[in-house]
């Protein structure tokens, strides 16, 4: 299979260049700005059928300081990395129906747009419709090559590698068992993602390596020769992983022992820490150390370092890392008491509705809001100590990877039921911005905001003296057994706010002609645009000027 990069086509978006204000605070810092952007453009995508996800050129000029660890960051590259910073600034990669879309949004850059069209599979169509769609994407840097993007995307369960500059696809991988989920970039060293599937596993992949030819895969006992398991055992099967560039170099297992029990919907890379959160639809957060990786064999890792299912309610659509500097933690903690702990072990994830019974009865359900909650991991410096050597394998306990209960829900929030995507974003001053994408509008909330979750109070003490003695446990359990479920009282809802956070300040932007319309948006150049994605049309938002 191979897709073919066609002609340019989008032109021209924004008339300039971004440039920020330093005078005034940022609008996530403004309690008083009641109007955070400026609709600056709406271009019509007639040219695809339905836009599903979008991805925002993610570096700047400064970045080549932090990138690779600072291994690029010499002379003789500094001055040709600003000029592809200038080319590629502002460019939007947009997954469609059947299609890739990679549209520049500035009208000053040389370069022009590319439409990517993806080889169909039958398995993984949607809608009916007999094309494939593609629901995952990210930019990519090859260590090689540091001045040539690419754009990694799935077609179903197959990856494509796209180099932008030259406008082909330049490998193509398999290896995942069912449809690809999500595929994330690793911050500081781009040429490392990971992607999460429906087939239980997540997949980390190296851009710097070709793909194997025959399967490499460990005996296991009794038999002496490789097996031929395949996708689900985490495993490479018997035909080749691909052809171009890209290879999987570990897989993070499902299963039984410690992995994921169903589908695997987001994952994370720590931006320092040898660690990927993972999370599903199975309602557990995952937090993996990368296995131990060899010159040619496939790793493979079944035991996370922390798991739970005690979070959420409901699956879990996404988990996001939120690791601060000292400086910023310092600035934080003067604003909202729990940022104080924001830390290197601190996370954010939001879950769907959950279904639930009320009164434990079979045919009385409802729908309880998802949620969106910050924890701490507190096993984080179990496993990382300051100021020690980390071993080349870490290995937890069975009530690390089982259902642990290292962690500390910070906060929680209810989320609109009609929450289509949630986008998480740091920008320049160190701040999280938490995007929600309604069929209408989207919502920004600052997670420095977020307050902490209310705590139910003890109950008071009983006076032996005054109050009357204990009711006997038998009579008691016998007056709140329900014997007859068919009974035609009613019982009243119980809202109970216990455990939950107290309402949050937020930032509302309507979509002009959206007509519910709205599926995800992304927040670029240190929160100063908002890239907003409709079935067929993007709208381009400006921080409005003060």
């Amino acid at each position: 299979m191979q897709a073919n990069a066609s002609s340019p086509m989008v032109e021209e978006f924004l008339d300039d260049e971004i440039v920020a204000d330093d005078n005034r605070p940022p609008w996530f810092q403004d309690p008083a700005c009641s109007k955070p952007f400026t609709l600056s453009k709406t271009v019509d995508l007639d040219f695809a059928e339905e836009c599903y996800c979008a991805a925002l050129f993610p570096w700047s000029e400064q970045s080549l300081e932090t990138l690779w660890n600072g291994e690029k960051n010499h002379e003789e590259l500094r001055d040709p990395w600003k000029r592809m910073i200038s080319d590629w600034s502002g460019a939007l990669a947009i997954g469609a129906l059947g299609s890739l879309l990679v549209i520049p949004l500035n009208a000053s850059r040389s370069r022009k747009g590319l439409s990517v069209s993806v080889p169909n599979q039958v398995q993984n169509t949607r809608g009916g419709s007999d094309k494939t769609a593609v629901v995952a994407l990210g930019w990519a840097l090859p260590l090689e090559g540091p001045l040539e993007p690419h754009v990694v995307f799935s077609g179903g369960s197959i990856l494509y590698i796209l180099n932008v500059v030259k406008g082909e696809i330049i490998g193509h991988l398999r290896g995942h068992g069912g449809p690809i989920t999500s595929i994330v970039v690793h911050p500081n060293y781009p040429y490392l993602f990971c992607t999460t599937s429906r087939d239980f596993t997540t997949r980390i992949y190296d851009l710097t390596k070709s793909p194997r030819q025959s399967p490499d895969n460990p005996c296991w006992p009794p038999s002496k020769t490789p097996s031929l398991c395949g996708a689900p055992h985490g495993l490479q099967a018997s035909e080749p992983e691909g052809m171009g560039t890209g290879r999987c170099i570990a897989v993070l297992c499902g299963g039984p022992s410690g992995g994921h029990d169903a589908a695997v919907l987001s994952a994370a890379f720590h931006p320092t820490s040898p660690l990927i959160a993972t999370c599903g639809l199975d309602r557990a957060v995952k937090i993996w150390c990368y296995p131990m990786l060899y010159l040619d064999k496939l790793a493979r890792e079944d035991k996370p370092l922390f798991s739970s299912t005690r979070i959420h309610k409901a699956h879990i659509m996404s988990v996001s890392w939120c690791v601060s500097s000292c400086e910023q933690r310092i600035a934080f903690s003067n604003r909202r008491p729990w940022q104080g702990r924001l830390n290197t072990d601190t996370l954010v994830t939001h879950s769907a509705p959950a279904l639930m019974r009320r009164h434990g009865r079979k045919d009385d359900l409802y729908y309880e809001d998802g949620t969106v909650t910050i924890f701490r991991w507190i096993g984080f410096d179990r496993f990382f100590p300051p100021d020690h050597i980390i071993g080349k394998m870490l290995r937890g306990c069975s009530s690390d990877y089982q259902e642990s209960s290292s962690f500390t829900l910070i906060s929680m929030s209810s989320l609109p039921r009609l929450t289509r995507h949630v986008h998480v974003t740091q920008t320049s001053t160190g701040d999280y911005i938490l995007a929600l994408s309604l069929p209408d509008s989207v919502r920004l909330y600052n997670l420095a905001n977020f307050r902490p979750r209310v705590i139910a109070p003890d109950p008071p003490e009983r006076d032996t003296i005054s109050d009357p003695p204990e009711r006997d446990i038998v009579s008691d359990f016998e007056s709140r057994l329900r014997l007859d479920e068919d009974g035609d009282d009613e019982d009243e809802l119980v809202t109970n706010l216990f455990g939950k956070s107290p309402e949050l300040q937020r930032w509302e932007v309507l979509v002009p002609g959206a007509q519910e319309s709205v599926q995800s948006c992304v927040l670029g150049f240190g929160g100063q645009l908002l890239i907003t994605i409709g079935r067929r049309r993007v709208w381009i938002w400006r921080e409005t000027l003060r």
